[in-house]
């Protein structure tokens, strides 16, 4: 299969394991059968994925949302649903959490809705938790915590 990136960054070592290719948004929509948005909310990713963008993907794209809710614009993507200007989607985020039961999402039959889960694999639980543990026992030591410290400037 062919991987295509978007980044802003070039990523020599992911083009050489998975021989991806780096390339611009609209190229990734427009050539991509399947579209996984995987990047931070922030000011530069705030509905990255618009109704335009979503109009250059193909019909038969799927579009995977493990980021975060407002990356997408939701109304743009249910639209592109009922219109089945894309396949489908499959989303883990929604830009209102819980989903409102009153959601159009929770009536379309191309979607695949998950509860905010994605993280919930057993490395990654494992992780949280002694994370969460180390961080106990340096604040009992009287310690910084290593990792994840909110306000580390305080300290």
């Amino acid at each position: 299969m062919n991987v295509l990136y978007y980044n802003r960054s070039y990523h020599a070592d992911v083009e050489s394991e998975y021989k991806a290719k780096r390339c611009d948004l609209d190229e990734l929509l427009k050539q991509s059968d399947f579209v996984v948005v995987i990047v931070p909310l922030v000011k530069e990713t705030d509905r990255l994925i618009t109704a335009e963008k979503l109009a250059l993907m193909k019909p038969t794209a799927i579009l995977i949302n493990g980021a975060r809710g407002r990356v997408i614009d939701e109304a743009a993507l249910i639209q592109a649903l009922q219109a089945k200007t894309i396949r489908a989607a499959g989303l883990d985020v929604y830009e209102v959490e819980p989903l409102p039961m009153d959601s159009p999402l929770l009536k379309l039959d191309n979607v695949l809705l998950s509860p905010h889960v994605g993280s919930a694999t057993v490395e990654t639980r494992y992780a949280m938790a002694k994370c969460a543990v180390d961080n106990i026992i340096n604040a009992l030591k009287e310690e910084k915590p290593e990792e994840n410290w909110v306000n580390p400037e305080v300290g």
